[in-house]
């Protein structure tokens, strides 16, 4: 042309930053890992759903949760790996402009499942700890206020993660004009979530093992107690562990390849939680599987405990050897006794995990070590957390 004007010259040809660069990808992990953790998690949930069924013989609000955070959490995994099969986990500068753009899309779309699979489990934690511990009225109220709290937070969570630019569609299709705002925002707001969802963790982990801690019982059993009531420590660490990932997300240069630790560490969390959430009650289960002695059930005046049907024989006029949890009128109290063998429910009549098993006996009957701590029992009851 006369003006020396032209077609623009082709790009340059990709040239790789170091070897293999191109077919690096975290995609098979990704798939691996959250089909098989999310396995896994299914596998408790029906656990305890049969654990439920065989012991109460219906599900309650608490099972209902937990069933729609795995459904969920299986949903979640599905849009990942369609993500995946994009080319999601891989190198941005590797993949095709419409690859790219199912890849992001798929992911955001993901995190609605994704994220509230991992918050959704928690309100039926505490629904079970409202059962179980039995805490004054002022305790049941703050923690559905922390509960309210961070489900609000969630809610503004995804509705960021889908308002962040105007028109959405703008944060996945580079076609499509739009603006957006600082990144920084969505991602220190997540990082906020994570922090306080890891707290959350930590808090309803902690509870439990304060209040079981202090009980009389086999230290064998109070461990296992501890233990599966505080599972909930895992979900915490794993939460702190994500937010450590969200860096990746800063910057569009390769987001492709930095959403692989988010959506991978997003479902760990989930089935941590939701794991966390089955593992208390799956008790029914576990001794008809393996007898009476699920939780090292022990019998003797050592530690206070007595056997189901020593407990029936003993009945009588006397003094009862029972623990209340918490403060409150005596329709809402609930009594756990010294031998911890699931848990009985006034609403649900049968085990959750630690049995209520309501036994009187004499001080006589007892002896003297017996009838002092059921004496400590009483004198230590007491309002409060």
């Amino acid at each position: 042309m006369s003006n020396g004007e032209g077609p623009p010259p082709p790009p340059p040809p990709f040239v790789e930053p170091y070897p293999g660069f191109s077919n690096e990808t975290n995609g098979p992990l990704i798939v691996v890992v959250t089909t098989a953790l999310t396995g896994l998690a299914t596998l408790f949930v029906i656990a305890r759903i049969y654990s439920r069924m065989i012991s109460v013989g219906k599900i309650a609000l608490d099972d209902w949760i937990i069933i729609i955070s795995i459904v969920l959490g299986i949903w979640y995994v599905g849009m990942s790996g369609a993500a995946v099969h994009y080319g999601g986990g891989r190198h941005i500068m590797t993949l095709k402009p419409e690859d790219t753009t199912q890849v992001i899309k798929l992911t955001v779309i993901s995190f609605v499942p994704g994220v509230t699979s991992f918050v959704l489990p928690k309100f039926g934690v505490v629904i079970l700890l409202a059962k179980l511990l039995n805490p004054p009225r002022l305790h049941i109220i703050f923690m559905w206020i922390i509960s309210v709290i961070y489900g609000l937070m969630t809610i503004a969570m995804l509705s960021l993660n889908f308002g962040q630019c105007t028109p959405a569609a703008a944060q996945w299709d580079m076609t499509v004009k739009g603006t957006c705002m600082d990144r920084k925002i969505v991602v220190n707001y997540a990082m906020t979530l994570g922090i306080v969802g890891a707290v959350y963790d930590f808090y309803l982990a902690a509870y439990p093992t304060f209040v079981l801690w202090g009980l009389q019982m086999n230290i064998k059993k109070k461990l296992a107690l501890c233990s599966s009531l505080g599972f909930g420590y895992c979900a915490g660490a794993v939460a702190i562990y994500k937010c450590t990932t969200f860096q990746g997300l800063l910057t569009l240069q390769d987001y492709t390849y930095a959403l692989g630790n988010v959506v991978l560490w997003t479902n760990i969390e989930a089935n941590s939680v939701v794991i966390s959430a089955c593992i208390p009650l799956l008790l029914p289960l576990m001794k008809k599987i393996f007898g009476s002695s699920a939780l090292g059930g022990s019998t003797g005046k050592s530690g206070g405990a007595v056997s189901g049907n020593s407990a029936k024989s003993k009945s009588g006029n006397g003094t009862s050897g029972l623990v209340t949890f918490g403060a409150g009128s005596s329709k809402r109290s609930k009594t756990l006794s010294s031998h911890f063998d699931g848990t009985h429910d006034s609403e649900d009549s049968k085990y959750i995990i630690l049995e209520e098993r309501s036994f009187q006996y004499s001080s006589r009957e007892a002896g003297d070590e017996d009838a002092s701590v059921l004496e400590r029992v009483r004198a230590t009851r007491q309002e409060g957390w």
